[in-house]
């Protein structure tokens, strides 16, 4: 009898360890699809293929790769800009559609911090919250992009143009990176309670 208590009590803990080790998996969020891509000026951007991570060539016109950025962003999804829009003004530049509630990040030139005596945009600062990472890459005279971001329903999403006012210090267009919003997760709790409650019943 003690055997079997001591058995039961063991298949309990790896059925334990594996039901969590599924929802972990379970729970990531999907892809966010990404379509409808537009320019203003008809440049040919594109969505990003792969997800963004050191070493890839991040604008459509440059050679231009990354060094480093934050270990909890390595392969978000993105949109391959051009730095010869750096000068691009307007309340919407670029445009396209997500499937999901998602978070649009932007990696705008450090130089245009107010750190380095720049001045970001209108836009940025009203509908952005700038995070504490970088982006570092290899154009040297910028060196980092600065994070910013903020959380979008499902549906039309519109930036306007990098050089937008006040707008100075800059010398480099943004990056534009897409996550599914943390909500979009798959929820775990009802396949906990169903799950965990088939493991108490292991006697």
């Amino acid at each position: 009898m003690y055997d079997r208590k001591v058995s039961n009590l063991v298949l309990v803990c790896f059925l334990g360890l594996f039901v969590f080790m599924a929802i972990g998996v379970d729970a990531a969020p999907k892809p966010v699809e990404i379509t409808g891509l537009k320019v203003a000026d008809k440049s040919p951007y594109e969505i990003g293929k792969g997800g963004l991570k050191v070493g890839t060539k991040y604008y459509i016109d440059r050679d231009y790769t990354v060094v480093a950025m934050p270990a909890d962003m390595v392969g978000i999804q993105w949109i391959m800009t051009g730095n010869s829009q750096k000068g691009s003004k307007g309340a919407v530049f670029v445009t396209f559609t997500v499937d999901r509630p998602s978070i649009i990040w932007i990696g705008y030139d450090s130089r245009g911090n107010e750190a380095k005596k720049g001045v970001p945009p209108a836009w940025l600062t009203k509908d952005y919250k700038m995070a504490a990472g970088t982006i570092k890459v290899t154009d040297t005279n910028m060196d980092t992009f600065n994070l910013w971001k903020r959380t979008v329903p499902a549906g039309k999403v519109e930036i306007p143009g990098n050089a937008e006012a006040p707008a100075k210090g800059f010398g480099s267009n943004y990056l534009v990176l897409v996550e599914a919003g943390l909500n979009t997760a798959v929820s775990p709790k009802t396949k906990l309670s169903t799950t965990w409650s088939r493991i108490k019943s292991v006697k």
